[in-house]
């Protein structure tokens, strides 16, 4: 009886602290990031695409679409809001409504909103680029490397290199000066990962990386085996990062340099991400998502005409907890640093976010004791108040996670 009494008492305990999490999820939450899927299909087809993009029927997000996702929001715009383009498929493809946005926004009384756009460049031209200019967006460009590494993976439909294209046309937001920043994808495997970086540092590109995971229909998996040359390349990397660093060379790798501030200041981060509190995603027919990590079909949790079904988001544990709250991570040095990792890719590997990803904790392991042995070598350096990558007097705010 006393067994039993104790499961039953184990069973209320677990559904009040669920419902106090959909309490705290619905009472107070202001979604502030929304990502919309504006076109689901590619004009590439990379082998690491974790969604599949270039497979799908070419669909475009309607301007009803986007006003109903307006009308969902309302509660929402006397408040700043950002939106963001990417992951589902090339933004640019929909440029006819992208140019809408900014007076719909208006119009609808939407007005502290910004536009943040991360494309492949292949089809940008000078009416785009005028137009993310003279509204402000934020660009992002994907290239990893140069035309050798790039081309291995970032390939049109008939396997032809994309570098040549997005290289010029990233010259011409040079050329017009609109500031912008790369997304580059880091696949274990890659031999030549040092030059990849040496490639953005010598062209004086601002860039930011990341390591490829799962692909949601698993036609891409990175073989864990291949963390043994990612880690050999990285400390190449780090070699070449102290010599430009300590030569008071700028670096353009931003993450690189947050990192080894967030080593300087001792700062934390508890909580991986905003995704299902601050954040979602919307899919081109209503649907909505944790984040566009989180974005396949079996993972909706509603759509703009019904709401947000914050039950399934708590049953199945579908945003980022305190990292102290994961029983594995708990014991971990790195616990602050990777603050449990994703969510989307622990249920991409595991079917649950309350297990760590085997791959990821290997990947972040490499990574940031590569980081703190850079953080103590460069300590004078860093210290002295002279180099150029680390004297900004607000360092200490302006430190931000990727």
């Amino acid at each position: 009886m006393q067994e039993i009494k104790a499961e039953k008492e184990k069973s209320n305990s677990t559904k009040n602290k669920k419902k106090n999490l959909k309490d705290d999820f619905t009472k107070s939450k202001i979604i502030n990031t929304i990502g919309i899927d504006i076109a689901n299909s590619c004009t590439l087809n990379c082998t690491y695409c974790y969604i599949s993009a270039s497979k799908k029927p070419r669909k475009l997000l309607s301007k009803e679409k986007f006003l109903d996702i307006l009308n969902f929001l309302t509660k929402e715009k006397d408040q700043p809001i950002t939106f963001y383009f990417t992951g589902a498929g090339e933004p640019t493809l929909n440029f006819s409504l992208l140019k809408e946005l900014p007076s719909l926004c208006k119009e609808n009384g939407f007005d502290k909103c910004s536009f943040n756009l991360t494309t492949n460049g292949t089809i940008l031209t000078k009416e785009m680029i005028e137009f993310f200019k003279s509204n402000k967006f934020t660009i992002n460009i994907s290239l990893d490397g140069d035309e050798k590494i790039n081309d291995a993976s970032r390939l049109y439909h008939n396997g032809k290199g994309s570098f040549k294209d997005v290289f010029n046309n990233m010259n011409l937001l040079k050329e017009n000066n609109i500031e912008f920043s790369c997304k580059t994808t880091v696949l274990p495997d890659n031999k030549n990962l040092a030059e990849a970086f040496s490639f953005f540092e010598e062209n004086k590109i601002s860039f930011i990386f990341s390591i490829v995971t799962n692909s949601f229909d698993n036609h891409f998996s990175p073989n864990i085996e291949h963390l043994k040359n990612f880690e050999e390349q990285l400390y190449i990397i780090i070699k070449n990062y102290r010599k430009l660093i300590e030569d008071n060379h700028k670096i353009y790798a931003t993450k690189l340099i947050d990192d080894l501030k967030r080593i300087h200041y001792g700062q934390v981060n508890k909580i991986g991400c905003i995704a299902s509190r601050e954040s979602f995603f919307m899919g081109i027919d209503g649907s909505i998502f944790p984040c566009s990590y989180h974005s396949s079909e079996d993972l909706s949790v509603g759509n703009i005409y019904t709401g947000i079904d914050y039950d399934k988001i708590v049953k199945n544990n579908w945003y980022a907890k305190p990292v102290d709250n994961y029983s594995t991570c708990k014991v971990c040095w790195m616990k602050y640093l990777c603050a449990g990792s994703c969510f989307a890719i622990k249920w991409l590997e595991n079917k649950n976010t309350e297990e760590p990803s085997e791959y990821l904790c290997k990947t972040y392991n490499i990574y940031w004791s590569a980081i703190i042995k850079l953080y103590t070598q460069l300590y004078p350096v860093i210290i002295s108040g002279n180099n150029i990558n680390f004297n900004d007097k607000n360092s200490e705010n302006q430190v931000h996670y990727i």
